[in-house]
Order: C-alpha cells, then sequence, then structure tokens
C-alpha cells in the first residue's frame, strides 16, 4: 500500500494522517478520506477514467533557489550563488564551464557553442554584453594570477580593462589611456593606486603652480617693460604695431637671461604636458602591474581570511578622493589668481 502521509485529500484538502480511514478509487488509485468518498458518492476524477490515466500524487514544493546554499563562485565577477544555479545571477556568466547564455563562450576552455536563435525558453539571444571583454577568467596573466583574479579587483569597466591587459600581455606594448592622459594623478587615485596617484598629483600641482607664479612675477614684468621701452602704451587701447614688435623682439635677442626668464612659464607647461603623455601611455600597464602586485599580496596572506573577500574590498575605484582632486584643482586654478 503506498503511503499517502502528507498528501491532501482530493475532496476536503486537508493532508493525510497516519491512522486516517482511506479509501481508494479502482480505477486510477486517488486516496480519499471514507467520509469524503462517500460525501462525493465517486472518484472526482473522471478525466482520468476517460483516458484510461492513473492518478499520481502531486510533486513535492521544489525548494526555491534563495533558501539554497550558495556555494558557487562566479569565476568573472565573484559573486557567490546557489548551489544549482547554472548562470551567475549578477553578470550572468556560466557556472558549469558551458558557454554563458550571453556570449556563447566557454568559461573553463569548451568549446564554442553558437545555440539556435530562440531555442529554449528564456534564453536571452539578444544580450550580447560581456563584462571580460571576451577574455576567459581562467587565463592566466602573470605567475598566480589569473583575469578572473584581476576583474575582482578592477570591477568597474573590465570589459576595456581585460583585453587592454591581454593585450599588454601578448605584445609587450602599451596602450593609450585618455582619461590617464587628462586626469593623470586625479584617474590614478580613481583607481585606487594612491602611492603613484599621490606622486604624479604633487607633480602636475607643482608644475601649474610654476607656470602660474613665473609667468606672474618674472615673465610679465619683463614684458610689461619691453613693451614700455619700445613705445607701446600699456593702459591703451590700441594694438602693438608690428614696428614696436620688431623692437620687443630686438630687445629681447639683446639679453639672454630675459629671454629664456620670458619662456619660464612655458617650460613648466611643456613638463606638466609631458607627465600627462607619461601616465597616458604608462598608465594601463601601470595599473595592471597595481593589480597582479595586490593579487599576489592578497594571496600570500590567505589566513587573514577569505582573499576573494578582500580582492572585492580592495578593489574597484574611489569617486570621493577624485572629486576631492578636482575640487582642490578648481580652487587652485581660479582662486589663487584672485587672491593675487
Amino acid at each position: 500500500m503506498l503511503d499517502y502521509k502528507d498528501v491532501k485529500c482530493p475532496v476536503c484538502g486537508v493532508p493525510f494522517k497516519e491512522g486516517d480511514d482511506i479509501v481508494v478509487c479502482p480505477e486510477c488509485g486517488a486516496p480519499y478520506h471514507r467520509e469524503c468518498y462517500q460525501k462525493e458518492g465517486k472518484c472526482i476524477f473522471d478525466d482520468l477514467h476517460e483516458k484510461g490515466q492513473e492518478w499520481q500524487p502531486p510533486a513535492p514544493p521544489k525548494a526555491p533557489v534563495s533558501a539554497e546554499i550558495k556555494d558557487q563562485e562566479c569565476p568573472v565577477c565573484g559573486t557567490l550563488n546557489a548551489h544549482s544555479a547554472l548562470f551567475c545571477n549578477r553578470c550572468g556568466a556560466s557556472l558549469t564551464g558551458t558557454p554563458g547564455p550571453q556570449t556563447g563562450r566557454s568559461v573553463h576552455g569548451a568549446p564554442p557553442f553558437n545555440p539556435v536563435p530562440g531555442a529554449g525558453r528564456g534564453y536571452a539571444a539578444s544580450f550580447s554584453f560581456d563584462p571580460m571583454g571576451g577574455v576567459s577568467p581562467a587565463d592566466v596573466l602573470d605567475a598566480g594570477v589569473t583575469f578572473g583574479d584581476a576583474s575582482k579587483l578592477v570591477k568597474q569597466n573590465t570589459g576595456y580593462y581585460m583585453p587592454v591587459f591581454r593585450y599588454i600581455k601578448q605584445t609587450g606594448r602599451n596602450k593609450f589611456n585618455f582619461s590617464a592622459f587628462l586626469f593623470s594623478g586625479a584617474w590614478m587615485l580613481f583607481r585606487k593606486q594612491y602611492k603613484w596617484g599621490a606622486v604624479v598629483t604633487a607633480l602636475v600641482s607643482l608644475l601649474y603652480l610654476g607656470y602660474f607664479f613665473t609667468s606672474l612675477f618674472v615673465s610679465t614684468p619683463i614684458m610689461l617693460d619691453l613693451m614700455t621701452r619700445a613705445g607701446v602704451d600699456i593702459n591703451g587701447a590700441g594694438a602693438i604695431t608690428n614696428d614696436q614688435l620688431l623692437v620687443i623682439s630686438q630687445l629681447l635677442g639683446e639679453d639672454p637671461m630675459n629671454e629664456l626668464l620670458v619662456f619660464l612659464p612655458f617650460l613648466f607647461l611643456a613638463l606638466m604636458l609631458i607627465v600627462m603623455f607619461v601616465v597616458g601611455f604608462r598608465g594601463n600597464r601601470m595599473y595592471m602591474k597595481h593589480c597582479i602586485e595586490t593579487v599576489r599580496m592578497v594571496r600570500a596572506n590567505e589566513g587573514d581570511g577569505d582573499p576573494n573577500m578582500t580582492l572585492s574590498a580592495k578593489g574597484g575605484v574611489n569617486p570621493a578622493v577624485a572629486v576631492c582632486i578636482g575640487v582642490c584643482w578648481f580652487m587652485i586654478s581660479n582662486f589663487i589668481p584672485l587672491l593675487l
């Protein structure tokens, strides 16, 4: 006899308990409380009788995914997913080594898979974003460091930095980073490269202050003196004539020291531009080296806690420090001239 315990009576909906008086339909095998069956006077599953099918007990309710143990770590973003999950619920990467629903790429090196469009319910055929930019997280970036490890540090914009890191590793050449060029030290601080970010920020700030003060206190007084000697009305609104420009050039050429001092502010500007170009050309390589060294340091101290959690905490960006640098730069470039 089948065990009907906890199966609900189809008439009253009350689960059967041990010791209940149960009767079974002789045609389909559906169980009832004897009183319920007598009340109905027949089996209520006429459709099963017509088809000649047997009654089957309902399947037990499936435990929700949220109640499962989350022990599957995503190889791309590091998120812990439910034990039965096939894809990461955050970035969509495959958790089984089979192609993910967004790219058809195998995480663990399996052959490419090209699904039939629309095949399978819930298949997001039009969703093509790959957070790794086509780079496998299992590929080795450097000794003891994978691209998956580096992506946990980069976090934001991994679709740009992972292919760039792979390009640098494969070719040995740099790729120009316009954000690093335009913002230099602020970009480094934003990317949590605090040591070099502080150095570059201080250097650029000093060069700018050098340009400002040499222009204000050295170059400008010399030019005003030369213009006065050339007969230019400094307080007037008239334009400088070609003859006056020729006289100024001749006076400037007679004293090489004055000539050097007049162009001294432009030297500071040129040095500042050189620093910005160096950071633009070297920024990606420096950031890759920073990620590799940080991963190795965290892996070497695995006894201090979960290394993945540590990498996640150390990774990402720091918008607050970048905003602070921007405010300071605005104050330096706008308020200092007003004070002087």
